[in-house]
């Protein structure tokens, strides 16, 4: 049973949702359920229906509680890579965008070849290293 409990817990940490809603869901629904479980499990008679009562919103709050900080930590994370990606991409200098040049060329027949209108592009220009 303890090996159950840490393996849904496991379970619920490594869940990467994408908003804290799903997180909260998430981390509820496995809490309650487990929590419900172990509630019906420790108990017997008329003290079953409490204690899964009891297990559930134990289980419930501490489900909701633990998905609330993974959700946390993971954005931390996100944040920290972000940063560094974006210092990376600062180190990088900018290139200045080609100019093209575009020449409709009309429909013409060639021998016995029928070539249909179309657009050709020229680089006029090349681009460059901004600083």
């Amino acid at each position: 049973m303890k090996h159950l409990i840490l393996f849904l817990m496991l379970i619920s940490l490594t869940t990467g949702c994408a908003n804290m809603k799903k997180s909260l869901l998430v981390g509820t629904s496995i809490g309650l359920a487990t929590g419900a479980a172990l509630g019906n499990a420790q108990a017997s008679g008329d003290e079953r229906n409490k204690s899964t009562q009891n297990g559930a919103m134990i289980g419930a709050l501490l489900g909701a509680g633990i998905s609330y900080l993974a959700h946390k930590d993971k954005l931390k994370k996100l944040e920290r890579e972000r940063l560094i990606s974006d210092k990376t991409k600062k180190d990088v200098p900018l290139l200045t965008r080609p100019k093209v040049k575009r020449i409709w060329v009309e429909d013409k027949v060639q021998g016995r070849r029928f070539i249909k209108g179309h657009w050709e592009f020229v680089i006029e220009e090349q681009s460059v290293w901004n600083q």
